[in-house]
């Protein structure tokens, strides 16, 4: 796939049934938009690689539990599950890797995360302003998805440049970046929600968030080491989590 590439819903609709953003041969992360309408089921799961899905809207019934916007999904290799959407109906994005994790674990599991158990972090009175959401760590013994939500306070036009060339970075392992709400720059183009970002790994990027701020959801087929600053230096990205969040504790499935 290209180093960056970038799709939006938008130009391609979301009325209903599915967005296909990124399934070529060549990603190796796919991800799908779909948009359920009530009551309407549909099934994830592979007998390769882990799949993952967040609520993007309305509310979907899981194993048994309800599972409104903001809450996420595994379902590991080997495993499978039907989700049906609530009355409203909701809609998902739900991501793949194409290929199995150099770190085979035992798959075979679902877990559950309802927004209200996702460990999170608001604003310190004194901070950045930056707050998140850990949902999945990467350190389950059954997969390596790891899935975070980013909410960021908004950068002035004028501080925007700086602030972009100070944030350039690398990732060790593929991402997908789609926001859910605000605007994010990339250079001088300007997006916002239903825009995602695939994003190959050891690939220097940056962005900015826009004036009123950014909130994404973040989604890696790996546990991701430390990344790599353009200007030089490391930083510590599961660290960071660490001292700031609990770690996540999903639900298993209803019998």
């Amino acid at each position: 796939m290209a180093r960056v590439a970038i799709r939006s819903v938008d130009s391609l609709g979301l009325q209903k049934g599915t967005v296909t953003l990124y399934a070529g041969d060549k990603d190796p992360i796919h991800l799908h938009v779909h948009r359920l309408e009530s009551q309407e089921s549909m099934t994830m799961g592979s007998a390769t690689c882990d799949s993952a899905a967040y609520v993007l809207s309305g509310r979907i019934i899981a194993g048994g539990v309800m599972l409104q916007a903001g809450s996420s999904l595994v379902v590991e290799r080997g495993a499978s599950l039907t989700i049906s959407a609530g009355s409203e109906g909701a809609q998902l994005l739900v991501f793949h890797a194409t290929q199995p994790p150099q770190e085979q674990r035992a798959g075979g599991h679902v877990h559950l995360m309802p927004q209200d158990r996702v460990p999170r972090y608001t604003p310190e009175p004194a901070g950045s302003g930056a707050g998140g959401g850990l949902h999945f760590n990467a350190e389950c013994p059954g997969c390596t998805v790891w899935l975070h939500e980013n909410h960021l306070p908004g950068v002035t036009d004028e501080d925007a440049q700086d602030a972009a060339e100070r944030g350039i970075h690398s990732h060790s392992v593929d991402e997908i970046i789609f926001i859910t709400a605000g605007s994010m720059r990339l250079g001088a183009r300007v997006v916002g929600f239903g825009t995602a970002l695939a994003i190959a790994a050891d690939t220097f990027y940056n962005f900015t968030p826009g004036p009123q701020g950014v909130s994404f959801i973040n989604f890696r087929p790996g546990f991701p080491a430390n990344f790599r600053l353009k200007n030089g230096g490391t930083f510590d990205e599961a660290g960071y989590w660490r001292d700031r969040v609990a770690v996540p504790c999903p639900l298993s499935p209803m019998s």
